[in-house]
């Protein structure tokens, strides 16, 4: 078993559940088809990287049914109860438990990473105790920690004003007063808003889940071309 370990953490595309931002314009049906477009390519990209994948869900009985039936060959988990922080601390605890050597968490909001991003990521846990992807909303799109950085690092998802544009420089603090070392990967964006959408145009993948919604009837319809 490889001792790199890249975990997906997602959620079952159930309407009005997921992708609430994108809702208007998307009826929330659509937003959850988003989402689902978004989840599939980003567990393709990572089963193109040297890493151990599996699949994070959160929730419970239906979204268990739902990851074993779409999902059938991605060895899977439940995230722990609580918040994000918590969640990502009891994934990281949980791997390195089982002697993972370095673990990357990606979330299933960025469908359009260029491949480099995840070969990177672990890259640079060669020479870091801690990598960071920046989203462009003040947020961070993935986090590495390998395995020399733990316990200390889990600071790193304590007290952490998540959902707001502070998350990456008050994570970053974090780090430093821990001491630990950080390196960055390039910005990149989330899929959250309509907006999104419209710049991932350019950016999925010719035939990409994502890419397909888009140029679909629902995608021309909600998402027009500039």
């Amino acid at each position: 078993m490889s001792s790199d370990r890249l975990l997906v953490f997602a959620r079952r595309p159930a309407a009005g559940r997921v992708k609430t931002r994108l809702s208007p314009p998307l009826p929330p049906d659509e937003a959850a088809a988003v989402y689902e477009a978004c989840l599939k390519d980003v567990v393709a990209l990572a089963g193109r990287d040297r890493a151990r994948v599996e699949l994070w869900y959160d929730g419970g009985k239906a979204d268990e049914a739902y990851f074993a039936a779409h999902f059938a060959m991605v060895p899977r988990a439940r995230q722990a109860t609580g918040e994000l922080g918590e969640r990502l601390e009891d994934a990281f605890e949980c791997n390195f438990a089982e002697g993972a050597g370095r673990t990357v968490i990606v979330g299933s909001d960025a469908p359009t990473l260029p491949d480099s991003s995840l070969h990177s990521a672990f890259d640079f846990l060669a020479e870091a105790d801690v990598v960071l992807g920046p989203a462009l909303d003040g947020g961070y799109y993935l986090v590495g920690l390998r395995r020399e950085a733990w316990p200390r690092a889990a600071a790193l998802f304590r007290d952490i004003p998540w959902s707001t544009e502070r998350v990456l420089g008050v994570t970053r603090d974090r780090a430093a007063a821990a001491g630990l070392s950080v390196r960055l990967l390039p910005g990149w964006y989330d899929i959250d808003r309509p907006e999104d959408l419209a710049r991932a145009r350019a950016d999925a993948a010719p035939g990409s889940h994502l890419g397909q919604w888009l140029d679909g009837p629902e995608g021309e319809r909600y998402i027009p071309r500039a």
